[in-house]
């Protein structure tokens, strides 16, 4: 009996805490279950609505994921699309349907559902511009990029939040700084050498003096050269080992949005994950072995030399909680900011100028005025000083990135409940998109030749190529806010400086079997690759863009 009587009495007390447990348990998963219903009530009350979760757990991924499959269907019956003649239409319509169609059905601002998360997108310039004035730490890249782009960013500046992006931009935006980027122009130049001489070689070799050229290759070739200059000095040729695995990553990773990806999926080892895991260690060892050789020569470097990017960060890493990752990540971060960027703007800027060409000619005139009408660089290669005086050259790159920008969006997530501007309550965990290359292609900003490539509207600046200067907030190509990309200047000057040496030896017009489709790769570059129709400047008195063959604009 009292066996019984001492083995009851903890029953007894373990009820009640079971029985509060169990409802605690039960209100919890009552209030995950109704939080999009509440949330989207808060929109609502705000005069923000949109499509209903077509998914309880999915929320609207199912219905975009079958639109982007219908999408890709068609463009594949179509084998591609004819170059736009009348202009070129924001590629989101295409790449990105479902936000078209919910921008028709619930305006400028609306709200959607990724899984169980509000995702708010936001194309309002005014909304816009609010976003853009926030610094709070409480709003950065949002969580499902940083795990699932993992082994491209690591935790480098590109993707971490809070006090330890705050810290690396410190540290790193020195490095990009146009005092920095003027020192660079030698080795640009240095680094077209090649792209000519296989052009110029060619173009010898053809039939009539035109050659036929898919030139993505070799302009990528050529950025990788640049940024492994930049990156690596005297070591860029093991560091365009490092870039080209960097490369390799970046194109399986992109077989799959990271959107549609269910996140467990990335630690099985799948073929897939297997390849990614082994290119991952692979670019970790070179960097870190590359970076031990670096401390150790250190005491033995010339006083007063300048150092590179990887012996700035090298240096940096030493109050770093984690220095051996600064290092990898940032090294990872600067393919994308300096490399990634610059080759695809420099392969639509030459596709635009190919197709038009009068500002071809006007560009080059001004190259060769300016580089004393010589395109023999050898002998008088252009400086920072005659980059930045080719004005009509910097209004074709910045109408290149209006029309075609490398991001597709900038997307934020809120860490806290957040008041942004007067009106927009957006609480913890929502995911913020604004599409960058609809607000380039908004005619209520750009006027109604928005659709058309008149690089001409950046006379005056920014400001004054909007309809209204407070439109200006509506130009995104490097991003917006705080957040704007470190490598902007060295992508400017970089294409520039390419795009002039091609113009002072070459005439280009487009390829019959061009087939304009920008497609989604993390940026968006030419799906099909870019071909030109390439003479030597002079072969013809009346130029490349007289003749049938060799131009379709």
């Amino acid at each position: 009996m009292l066996a019984m009587e001492s083995f009851f009495p903890p029953l007894v007390v373990a009820g009640p805490l079971a029985a509060a447990a169990a409802v605690l348990c039960i209100s919890a998963v009552y209030v995950w279950l109704q939080r999009p219903r509440r949330v989207a009530e808060m929109f609502r009350r705000q005069g923000i609505d949109g499509p209903p979760p077509s998914s309880f757990l999915s929320g609207n991924l199912p219905e975009m994921q079958a639109r982007v499959v219908a999408a890709a269907a068609g463009g594949a019956e179509a084998g591609g699309r004819d170059f736009e003649k009348d202009g070129f239409d924001d590629y989101c319509k295409r790449i990105f349907p479902y936000f078209e169609k919910w921008r028709k059905a619930y305006g400028e601002t609306y709200v959607y559902w990724l899984r169980r998360r509000p995702a708010l997108y936001v194309s309002d310039p005014e909304l816009i511009r609010e976003i853009g004035r926030c610094v709070s730490l409480d709003m950065g890249k949002p969580t499902y990029l940083q795990k699932g782009q993992e082994p491209l960013f690591g935790r480098g500046v590109l993707k971490a939040n809070g006090e330890d992006w705050h810290r690396q931009r410190k540290l790193i935006a020195p490095e990009f700084y146009m005092a920095k980027i003027k020192g660079m122009v030698d080795l640009m130049v240095d680094a077209a050498q090649p792209l000519l001489a296989s052009w110029e070689a060619q173009v010898a070799a053809a039939p009539g003096g035109v050659a036929e050229i898919e030139v993505d290759d070799d302009l990528r070739s050529f950025s990788f050269d640049v940024v492994s200059r930049a990156c690596f000095g005297s070591d860029y040729s093991r560091g365009r080992e490092i870039f080209l695995r960097l490369r390799a990553l970046s194109g399986l990773m992109a077989r799959t949005s990271v959107i549609f990806t269910i996140p467990s999926l990335r630690y099985l080892p799948t073929a897939k994950n297997r390849r990614i895991w082994k290119l991952t260690n692979e670019i970790r060892s070179l960097i870190l072995q590359l970076a031990s050789e670096r401390r150790a020569a250190s005491a033995s470097a010339t006083a007063g030399e300048e150092p590179d990017f990887l012996g700035s960060i090298i240096e940096n890493s030493k109050d770093q909680p984690r220095a051996d990752d600064f290092v990898v990540d940032n090294c990872k971060n600067i393919y994308f900011a300096g490399h990634e960027t610059s080759a695809v703007t420099a392969t639509w800027c030459l596709m635009l100028l190919a197709a038009h060409p009068e500002w071809q000619a006007r560009a080059r005139a001004e190259v060769l005025d300016i580089c004393n009408g010589s395109g023999n660089f050898s002998t008088s290669p252009p400086d920072f000083d005659a980059i930045a005086r080719m004005k009509t050259l910097h209004m074709v790159v910045l109408e290149t990135l209006r029309l075609f920008p490398p991001s597709s969006f900038v997307v934020r997530e809120t860490f806290r409940d957040m008041t942004l501007g007067p009106r927009l309550r957006a609480p913890k965990g929502t995911y913020i998109f604004v599409p960058v290359s609809t607000m380039h292609h908004d005619a209520a900003a750009w006027g109604p030749s928005a659709r058309r490539f008149d690089p001409g509207r950046f006379r005056d600046g920014v400001s004054a190529a909007c309809k209204h200067p407070q439109q200006a907030a509506s130009y995104m190509p490097f991003g917006l806010g705080a957040r704007v990309c470190l490598g902007r200047n060295l992508a400017l000057v970089e294409v520039k400086a390419l795009v002039a040496v091609v113009l002072a030896r070459f005439e280009l017009a487009l390829s019959p079997g061009y087939r304009h489709a920008p497609a989604f790769r993390f940026i968006i570059e030419p799906e099909f690759g870019l071909r030109l129709l390439v003479r030597r400047v002079g072969h013809r008195q009346d130029g490349v863009a007289t003749d049938d063959t060799a131009t379709r604009a």
